[in-house]
């Protein structure tokens, strides 16, 4: 009779659940390992989106050289600004034409400072010069993409921060005054909301 019980005791003791502080334990694990996946999947979204955006811009700038080449006596400023509201000129050279409303800022007024290097004279009776540096201030053809209107405020902080970090080796500007003379001609950081490339 003992033995009885005691074996209806173990079986009951072996059905029995868990206990709830095991489930908390289980469910704050998951929780943890959720939210690193999001944060992963997060950062991995933000630079995929400003990668696609760099590459757009890149696209639509090789697009315009193209179109350039082949209108070389055309009003190149004229149309630039008129691409805003109508870019089909160009749409014939992207894989993806644009259509309807976009986020790209064609701009013309910006100036670009190109610093050029006069090189000594080759003379023999008295030693080189040493070179020189002239500031040659031309007009720019500037093409932009509007952060601001592009995607919503969630995403907005690490996109722009993955674009500053390409700014320097990608060609990034956050201005449209862009000095070359300087170190920092004007690359874009994270607290712009329009970024550039030069076009021309």
């Amino acid at each position: 009779m003992v033995g009885e019980m005691k074996k209806r005791l173990q079986r009951k003791g072996a059905r029995r659940g868990f206990t709830l502080v095991e489930l908390l334990i289980v469910i704050i694990i998951i929780g943890i390992l959720a939210g690193a996946m999001m944060m992963v999947a997060g950062g991995g979204r933000d630079a995929a989106e400003a990668s696609k955006i760099v590459s757009d811009l890149r696209n639509i700038k090789a697009a315009a050289i193209m179109w350039m080449a082949e209108n070389p006596a055309a009003d190149i400023k004229t149309l630039w600004e008129s691409l805003e509201e109508d870019p089909t000129p160009l749409n014939r050279y992207l894989d993806r034409p644009l259509v309807g409303t976009h986020h790209f800022i064609f701009e013309e007024e910006g100036k670009v400072i190109v610093k050029v290097i006069e090189t000594p004279g080759d003379t023999t009776t008295e030693p080189p010069t040493p070179p020189t540096t002239t500031n040659i201030t031309e007009d720019a053809l500037l093409l932009g993409y509007d952060l601001s209107k592009a995607t919503g405020a969630d995403v907005r902080s690490g996109v722009k921060a993955n674009l500053a970090k390409q700014a320097k080796s990608a060609g990034l500007y956050g201005t449209k005054e862009i000095d070359m003379t300087v170190e920092d001609p004007g690359y874009y950081t994270d607290e712009d909301d329009v970024v550039y490339v030069i076009v021309q």
